[in-house]
């Protein structure tokens, strides 16, 4: 765990180790602690993929107070075995419609179209980190036998809920935007709702667990868009 002060009110702390469920399971739980040892001292605590973004209150308490705190965390009382964790369930409509680059990432990796589908359902992905867009989930890891490097040429209108895939991620577009990822599926679920107390339904730590649905069950599902159900482990 190392510390870097980015500026007067901000710090970040970083993990040199490798990304798995653990990992991502260890920061979730240091943020937790952190935002409850430090209180009113600090306005937020960001978590990304090897990492936490601390923003601190410029009224409260130095970065160096806050940070001789948070070194005195025992990591061995950390239990992360024990965390409720929910798991939520995105559908995922695979038609070629809707899908402009998952023949080319299936011929990339010599498997058919449907063996491609069949291994992006087979795991549950982490959600490792928010950004780029409000409500844009980072998720990992991806198996390696659907691996595939960013596009050369960014796509210019990659539509609102489309599922792409990037090296070891996958990920779901909030809103309709340009992108660099490859595109092998759509989901009817709103990912982000300014009029929701909580805008975006996943945060990083949660899970994700994407189910198939048809064509048909796509576009019926566009009339009524709601945020999926879940199971808390």
């Amino acid at each position: 765990m190392q510390f870097f002060n980015l500026n007067e009110n901000t710090f970040l702390i970083t993990w040199n180790q490798n990304l798995d469920s653990n990992l991502t399971n260890l920061l979730t739980s240091y943020r937790n602690i952190i935002m409850s040892i430090c209180g009113d001292d600090i306005q937020d605590c960001v978590q990304s993929i090897k990492s936490l973004l601390v923003i601190i209150n410029n009224n409260g308490s130095s970065i160096k107070k806050i940070i001789e705190k948070i070194k005195m965390i025992d990591p061995k009382k950390i239990n992360i075995k024990n965390k409720k964790i929910k798991v939520w369930k995105i559908p995922v409509c695979y038609d070629l419609e809707f899908a402009p680059d998952i023949k080319a990432v299936s011929d990339l990796n010599n498997i058919s179209i449907q063996d491609l589908i069949e291994i992006h359902l087979s795991k549950t992905y982490d959600v490792l980190s928010m950004g780029f867009l409000p409500g844009f989930m980072y998720l990992g890891k991806t198996d390696n036998r659907i691996h595939c490097e960013r596009k050369v040429k960014p796509s210019l209108n990659i539509k609102k809920g489309s599922i792409g895939l990037a090296l070891n991620q996958t990920c779901i577009y909030p809103t309709e935007s340009p992108g660099g990822w490859n595109i092998i599926g759509i989901t009817p679920i709103e990912l982000f709702n300014l009029q929701s107390n909580s805008p975006c339904f996943s945060k990083p730590g949660d899970k994700i667990q994407f189910v198939e649905i048809s064509k048909s069950q796509y576009v019926s599902s566009l009339k009524n868009p709601d945020k999926p159900d879940f199971i808390e482990l």
